[in-house]
């Protein structure tokens, strides 16, 4: 099962993702529920974090790389993605025992091994770290939590920013929060109308996302790029970098596993 985690990503502004990797690693970290838009409502959900044996050299002091989950509900359920993950973390079916109640937080220091591979954003600006495989560990020495790593729970806010009450917080590029709304000043962005093309007349939020995408691609690097821009042009290229980035960060933090409760 392929687990799509939030290593960071590469692009401005951006942490490089966890390097490509195959082999042991630690669970260190279960985050605070924090709430997230789907399809079918607002979720509470949270992350596994693992540590592995690499480290990250971009950090003071250096630290083994951490790399988690996609968001996963609570949920113990038979087809939840959470259940599926554990499955393939434990390498068997869970006990009666632990469908009925798992302190989750009891999984901090249990060993796997798992594989990391990088994968693209959909529209190819960013690099994330998967874990694309998660297995249990079976032979030789089992790796231990470094110690360096503070929990998300633990840790203050950022400066200027208010301590969250549903999720996690700190400092830690591995983690990413759900995407802000627009710039209070710029107005809401997805009213937008399009004024070039076959949605020329209709705002943003109307078209579907692939309709934004294909904009995205295709009309804003060459608006961007131009040496004039009207008026027109310039409320297009804030809007349609807003929903890049938005979308960016839904992928990232997209559960595939996602079912309605």
């Amino acid at each position: 099962m392929a687990i799509i985690v939030n290593g960071g990503g590469k692009g401005k502004g951006d942490f490089a993702p966890c390097p490509e990797y195959t082999g042991r690693a630690v669970c260190v970290d279960i985050t605070p529920l924090k709430e997230y838009e789907t399809q079918y409502g607002v979720k509470a959900k949270f992350k596994v974090a693992f540590e592995i044996e690499l480290q990250d050299n971009s950090r003071n002091p250096i630290q083994p790389w951490v790399v988690m989950t996609a968001p996963m509900t609570p949920s113990l359920h038979e087809k939840a993605g959470l259940t599926k993950f554990l499955k393939d973390w434990f390498g068997r079916k869970l006990t009666e025992a632990e469908t009925s109640s798992l302190d989750l937080d009891s999984l901090i220091g249990r060993p796997a091994n798992v594989v990391i591979v990088h994968e693209q954003s959909q529209d190819g600006s960013r690099t994330f770290a998967n874990i694309k495989l998660i297995t249990p560990h079976k032979t030789g020495e089992a790796l231990k939590p470094s110690g360096l790593w503070v929990r998300l729970q633990d840790r203050p806010p950022r400066d200027g920013e208010a301590a969250q009450t549903s999720g996690g917080g700190g400092n830690d590029a591995s983690y990413r929060r759900a995407p802000a709304g627009p710039p209070a000043e710029a107005g809401d962005l997805s009213t937008t109308k399009v004024h070039v093309g076959q949605h020329k007349g209709i705002e943003l939020r109307e078209l579907t996302e692939e309709a934004i995408g294909k904009l995205i691609e295709h009309w804003l690097p060459k608006a961007k790029t131009a040496q004039k821009q009207t008026a027109d042009d310039k409320r297009l290229v804030a809007a349609l970098e807003w929903y890049q980035e938005k979308f960016a960060t839904q992928a990232a933090d997209t559960d595939a596993d996602e079912i309605p409760y």
